[in-house]
């Protein structure tokens, strides 16, 4: 229809002038709006007055009349403004009614709009429901391993707890090295590939796998324990959890044949939406976080995300700087107790750096900004970052940078820290979904009077790509609302109890 009205405003293309008949766009509207089948040759040096009789049915003014019968001027000219109307009608509807229509102002029937919106769900699931039918899975040397509480809840958690589902290879002893602790869900296992490759100590990872997401979890494990990084086979401990009511659509007993594992193919299950994400489940991000720790197999501990990359030797120069702390090399973080070692966190904008160095350079290009600087400024600014990033340090060593203490104005500030798993635990009562996950267990520290001691040359940045607050993306996340107000109401709980345990203060003020 476009390409008529385009053609309407148009001269004739064989002629050097206006068409003979007439402009082309009446025309077109007479032709193939009103399905006319006849269009006038040439009118002029007619008589103006002249009666058009039904033999002439080549004249476009007979459009729609038999023959026998008659037109007069005055209606051929009512009828060229009827046409006209039509075309403006027509326009009209092309203009608004149409890209209406394929913008889906108008609402589908309700039953063939929620026919679409429920078939991407149930395709999922089926997806997945396949995905457990046709794993082969294998016995394992601990068949006999039976599930747990949480480490805070214990018998009370409303999860299961699968310690050791699937191992490392590798024993590390408890003064050897630092333990990375972290969790996922199955969508971001791939994550822990890159982790294995830039931490040279254990790594003890918790994932979230209600119903289908065993499933999906246990053949990426698989196949990123068959065909990734070595150190994934060697260094990686993997636990599993789940609600109680949303048990593994498998048998968790088992794991995954990684024989069977097509490395030259790419991992078949990332297209599939998880059941936690279809059935919107709260991710229990705290319980994740006691999991990974207590299993952890060391004594020093590095509880973080599984998209924080540590910087290069962060495990090693750390546990020197340990032995020159014992040996009271280092006075400043020697004499304060109790205390934890705040690991400063980064973004960038493309490349992770491995040293400071490196960093530093990516700093001053506006390349690398400190972790949430555009969306939450007071999570992750530590004291003194503008002396941080102007001091590059000894290359290969770890020093005592600062000691500060989590108190105003720096009381909503979240760091993460190197601790051991003497620490206070995250409150499993909290979401990931509702914020303020760590909020609680910050103020517990600061109730203790804990000592935050900020290293030098140590940091993790997170994967590439810097976030930036976006009006549009507050909007979409209208979903949380629901787990922020239940959130809030738990954290007020909390606070609460704390007050009892602890008392009053006035330097650890409540965010």
């Amino acid at each position: 229809m476009s390409a008529v009205l385009a053609r309407a405003v148009s001269y004739d293309d064989n002629v050097g002038g206006p068409s003979a008949a007439g402009p082309t766009w009446r025309r077109a509207v007479m032709g193939l709006n009103l399905q006319c089948g006849s269009r006038v040759h040439d009118t002029r040096g007619r008589n103006q007055s002249q009666v058009v009789v039904g033999g002439e049915q080549d004249k476009w003014w007979a459009c729609g009349r038999g023959s026998g019968m008659a037109w007069t001027r005055s209606w051929r000219r009512w009828q060229r403004w009827a046409c006209l109307g039509a075309a403006v009608v027509v326009s009209a509807w092309l203009l608004l009614a149409a890209p209406c229509a394929l913008l889906a102002c108008p609402p589908r029937d309700p039953a063939e709009a929620a026919a679409a919106a429920t078939h991407q769900p149930h395709r999922d699931r089926d997806a997945a429901l396949l995905v457990c039918s046709t794993l082969s899975f294998t016995t394992t040397d601990h068949q006999q391993r039976q599930t747990q509480g949480s480490p805070q809840l214990d018998k009370d958690s409303p999860y299961n707890v699968l310690y050791e589902w699937l191992p490392a290879s590798r024993s590390f002893g408890a003064n050897e090295s630092v333990s990375y602790t972290t969790h996922t869900t199955p969508e971001m296992i791939s994550h822990v590939g890159e982790l294995a490759t830039r931490w040279s100590g254990p790594l003890s990872v918790a994932v979230f796998v209600p119903y289908t997401d065993f499933c999906l979890a246990a053949a990426r494990v698989a196949y990123l324990r068959a065909c990734g990084p070595v150190e994934v086979r060697e260094q990686v401990s993997w636990h599993f959890f789940w609600p109680r009511d949303s048990p593994p659509a498998a048998d968790w007993h088992l794991i995954v044949d990684e024989k069977t594992c097509d490395c030259n193919a790419e991992e078949t299950t990332a297209s599939i939406r998880t059941f936690r994400t279809l059935e919107v489940l709260p991710y229990p991000v705290n319980v994740a976080r006691n999991i990974a720790r207590t299993a952890a197999s060391t004594w020093y501990v590095l509880p973080s995300d599984v998209e924080l990359y540590p910087s290069e030797g962060l495990a090693q120069q750390f546990l020197t700087m340990i032995s020159r702390i014992t040996e009271g090399l280092e006075v400043r973080a020697a004499s304060v107790s109790p205390r934890v070692y705040v690991v400063p966190v980064f973004e960038v904008a493309s490349t992770v750096p491995a040293t400071k160095e490196e960093l530093l350079q990516q700093y001053h290009r506006h390349d690398a900004v400190y972790f949430h600087r555009h969306v939450c400024a007071h999570c992750q600014r530590f004291p003194a970052i503008a002396e941080w990033i102007t001091q590059p340090g000894t290359p290969g060593t770890i020093k005592t940078f600062s000691v500060v203490k989590r108190e105003f104005p720096y009381h909503r500030w979240e760091p993460i820290y190197i601790c051991t798993k003497q620490e206070p635990l995250y409150d499993e009562r909290l979401s990931w979904e509702g914020l303020q996950d760590k909020m609680t267990q910050m103020h517990e520290l600061c109730l203790q009077e804990y000592n935050l001691v900020i290293l030098d040359r140590a940091f993790l940045v997170h994967a590439p790509g810097i976030k930036r607050r976006s009006k549009s993306k507050t909007k979409d996340e209208t979903w949380r609302e629901p787990f922020v107000i239940k959130n809030s109401k738990i954290y007020d709980q909390i606070m609460e109890e704390m007050q009892k345990k602890y008392g009053h203060s006035e330097k650890c003020r409540r965010h």
